[in-house]
């Protein structure tokens, strides 16, 4: 038990280190949504003592991000940009560290997407001019916003916190998810490493797409909900590691 809990740790702390490396500016779309899951996660005991120690990491890797995107020189469209993300960010992340109940959780997945939407906006700004694998990149790092949003919804569909808009939008993150890796699998600019890192992340999209099938089962029990989480942070630890190679390349 001992020697899995180590590995637990020393993996956990690869992946921490993994998406630090990347270009912060593309790490806050992804770390909107993760928060959200891992509050919807605490709320349902869901991988209870990893979500616990996951959520408030997420949030101080969002701060650290966040302030190291601002402090960069930049033009006036991306700082008013970041002005705006750091104002509902305040509100957000008071949010995320509210005890995880229905009613809270609820108010943050009302704020969730709006936070990744502009989030995303700075993240494209900063790649204005951008080409190749540069664009491959910010794909990359959208799928793995997915990859979180995707969870996510299951995770508040089955906790009946807005499950019909859940259960809508659904649908389209998946087909959103799914054509999002088939078209980086099939860029001119992957190496081997990267076909490699793409291919253990479809495997992982098609996990995660029979978790939320088992979800709507009646039969659903705890090991689809953990499923679920474990497929999308197995989704989201390979899609940073192709952010890494795109811009290394």
């Amino acid at each position: 038990m001992r020697v899995a809990r180590l590995l637990l740790a020393v993996a956990l702390a690869a992946a921490s280190l993994a998406a630090r490396a990347q270009d912060p500016a593309m790490r806050l779309e992804a770390l909107t949504e993760r928060i959200a899951k891992l509050h919807a996660q605490v709320g349902q005991g869901v991988l209870a003592e990893r979500s616990k120690r996951a959520l408030p990491e997420a949030v101080r890797e969002f701060d650290g991000a966040l302030r190291e995107v601002k402090a960069r020189p930049a033009g006036a469209e991306v700082q008013d940009t970041y002005l705006l993300l750091g104002l509902l960010w305040t509100e957000y992340r008071g949010w995320a560290l509210k005890p995880a109940t229905r009613d809270n959780a609820k108010k943050l997945a009302e704020r969730a997407e709006e936070v990744a939407w502009i989030a995303a906006k700075g993240a494209r700004l900063h790649a204005s001019g951008r080409k190749g694998t540069g664009l491959l990149a910010l794909e990359a790092a959208h799928a793995a916003t997915l990859s979180q949003r995707l969870a996510r919804l299951y995770l508040m569909r089955h906790w009946e916190v807005k499950a019909e808009s859940s259960e809508r939008a659904a649908p389209a993150v998946e087909t959103a998810l799914t054509g999002a890796i088939e078209r980086l699998r099939g860029a001119p600019h992957n190496t081997p490493e990267i076909d490699t890192e793409l291919q253990a992340a479809q495997g992982q999209l098609g996990f995660l797409l029979q978790a939320g099938k088992a979800l709507d089962s009646r039969k659903a029990d705890m090991r689809a909900l953990e499923f679920a989480a474990k497929s999308a942070d197995h989704l989201l630890e390979s899609m940073q590691r192709v952010v890494k190679l795109y811009e290394g390349g």
